[in-house]
């Protein structure tokens, strides 16, 4: 009788875990990193290959649907025509595969927006990088 009870609660246990609808993400593997700090960024360009200092720049993570803002960027000025999209201060914003971030932004001389996919990754690894998309985005 006893060994039926254990044999009950055995297979209701496996049953309970195995219906367990919660899927944890795994923790990160623990790595060794430089100290280098990193940003992803783009540059923006008219068809003559002049910057353009944009208006509107909104940088979106479309996997969760939220806008992008880089924090500790300093602008030094010289280059207008680039703008942060991530740096490793939000390095948990983005996922280790990559996420997909819609660029936006208007030329004011022309009133012309562009938009782009930028796809970048974060999460475990040591910094953001850039998975794909363009490195400049040209206005016609």
């Amino acid at each position: 009788m006893i060994r039926r009870i254990l044999l009950l609660l055995l297979i209701a246990s496996f049953t309970f875990t195995a219906c367990n609808k919660k899927h944890q993400q795994p923790a990160c593997t623990i790595g060794v990193c430089t100290q280098q700090f990193v940003s992803v960024g783009v540059h923006f360009a008219n068809k003559n290959g002049d910057g353009v200092n944009v208006e509107n720049f909104v940088a979106k993570n479309l996997r969760s649907d939220s806008v992008i803002v880089a924090p500790g960027v300093i602008d030094p000025g010289f280059s207008p025509a680039y703008k942060t999209i991530a740096n490793d201060n939000i390095i948990n914003k983005f996922s280790t595969g990559g996420d997909n971030v819609q660029i936006t932004a208007t030329n004011p001389s022309t009133h012309q927006t562009k938009t782009a996919i930028v796809k970048i990754a974060g999460g475990c690894a040591c910094h953001v990088s850039r998975v794909s998309g363009p490195d400049t985005i040209v206005f016609d």
